[in-house]
């Protein structure tokens, strides 16, 4: 006869399994109060109180974190074939599971542990080493993880757990190397056309954030983790095709993000070959329609966002936050409403494009963005270069200060009427003297927005 060991919070949730545990011959046994509310639903079980010789101590906080119950599991010959037990949820902590798990996980050759539905079912259904190791390494994971979110509870980010998640990735950030996702993503996928890859992770989560802090109505398109095209207005169709038009040689195979519900008169109006799409609701129509195509679509969840790398072996993370605040006149004539309009509209999406970053913006779409360079003046000049005529009466953002008057130079140059860009270099005034002499309007804005 096969036993099982139970101890539960989510009751409900496990008594159609365990019915049918019950009714296949399974002997189970389960804490005082599980055991109490499988027999008042019909399933037999035996209560551990009979071995430890208490029901509960401490008002229930003790049930069983006794000798008899830990021998029978780690020893040679275990009582229990497998033991189940999920977990109080925050901001409770549980101890007595959590021992019962890793007692479980550690004597895997003899007894199988399991935490949720998947995994009580593997360890009903299947009984290989493989399957018994898997089950061990997933319950660490799982109580690693719980014990995380619970030290954080105590002391804010100061242990970070996360298991590897069974997501399937095309491969790496090149086609030779493979790639793994530890942490589940904030996203739903709706359509997979072809497998989602880990380049295509990255560029759909930098294309939504920056999409959903636009301050209307808003699509971008990014391409190798920077925005290569923006645009806001009032019609959804017109923000989109903008959009891709911006830049529409990058456009080809990139990752769009729009702010608004893709319904089925956009979906039909998309042209261009794209590989993600992001919204943060689709319509049915326009699931259908998209799903024609190879495209993948994403619907974004609640989450919060990060920005950070892997560097000489640790992890190194950062808040990812658009700055609060206003920006300031300090040199010229005010903008008018529209202006403003445009200058606030560059500043949020120069922050997602890589530094150093310089980006131009004329009536409510990006003419010409300077991405990734080691020098400020070198992406004004790829700014003005792609921005050609439409320069002229312009707006441009930079993503940090102007080490040089040089950059402005540039963009004045091309017809760029107003600059906005954190001050902070020690050239400040000499910048500052510079916009005055060549009839920029320079806005101060709140922060320096770096994305590398």
């Amino acid at each position: 006869m096969k036993r099982i060991l139970v101890s539960l919070y989510e009751k409900e949730k496990y008594l159609d399994v365990l019915k049918k545990l019950h009714e296949e011959g399974w002997e189970i046994w389960a804490s005082s109060g599980t055991a109490k509310f499988l027999k008042e639903n019909g399933v037999e079980a035996n209560d551990v109180s009979t071995i430890t010789g208490f029901e509960n101590l401490l008002g229930g906080l003790v049930k069983t974190l006794h000798p008899e119950i830990f021998a029978g599991i780690l020893g040679p010959e275990p009582r229990w074939d497998v033991v189940f037990v999920d977990l109080y949820p925050p901001p409770d902590i549980d101890i007595g599971g959590v021992a019962l798990l890793r007692a479980a996980a550690k004597n895997w050759r003899k007894v199988k542990p399991a935490f949720d539905m998947e995994t009580l079912k593997l360890a009903i259904e299947k009984d290989d080493e493989e399957t018994r190791k898997y089950l061990a390494g997933m319950t660490f994971a799982f109580t690693s993880a719980y014990d995380s979110v619970r030290a954080n509870q105590f002391i804010e980010g100061v242990s970070l757990s996360f298991r590897r998640e069974d997501l399937q990735l095309r491969y790496g950030e090149n086609p030779h190397e493979r790639a793994f996702v530890y942490g589940k993503p904030a996203f739903e996928i709706l359509h997979e056309g072809k497998t989602i890859s880990f380049n295509n992770i990255l560029d759909a989560e930098n294309a939504w954030f920056v999409a959903k802090n636009l301050p209307k109505t808003g699509a971008v398109v990014v391409k190798h983790q920077s925005p290569c095209g923006a645009a806001i207005g009032e019609d959804r169709v017109e923000v989109v095709k903008k959009a891709i038009e911006a830049d529409d040689e990058s456009s080809f195979g990139g990752i769009l993000a729009v702010n608004f519900e893709m319904d089925d008169e956009v979906a039909s109006s998309l042209k261009k070959y794209l590989e993600v799409i992001v919204a943060p609701s689709f319509t049915k129509e326009a699931v259908e329609i998209l799903s024609k195509k190879k495209v993948r679509l994403l619907k974004p969840e609640d989450y919060t966002p990060t920005a950070g790398k892997m560097a000489f072996g640790a992890l190194v993370l950062s808040e990812r936050k658009y700055p609060d605040g206003d920006f300031e006149l300090v040199v010229g004539e005010p903008l008018s409403e529209k202006e403003l309009e445009d200058l606030d509209f560059a500043y949020r999406v120069v922050e997602g494009v890589k530094s150093n970053a310089v980006l131009i913006v004329k009536d409510g779409v990006t003419v010409g963005i300077g991405s990734g360079q080691p020098s400020r003046k070198r992406a004004a000049w790829i700014a003005t270069v792609m921005a050609k005529e439409k320069a002229k009466g312009a707006i441009a953002a930079s993503d940090a200060f102007f080490p040089f008057p040089d950059s402005l130079e540039i963009l004045a140059q091309a017809g760029v009427k107003a600059v906005v860009a954190p001050l902070g270099s020690i050239r400040d005034e000499e910048v500052l003297s510079k916009a005055k002499e060549l009839g920029l309007t320079f806005y101060k804005a709140p922060s320096r927005v770096f994305r590398h």
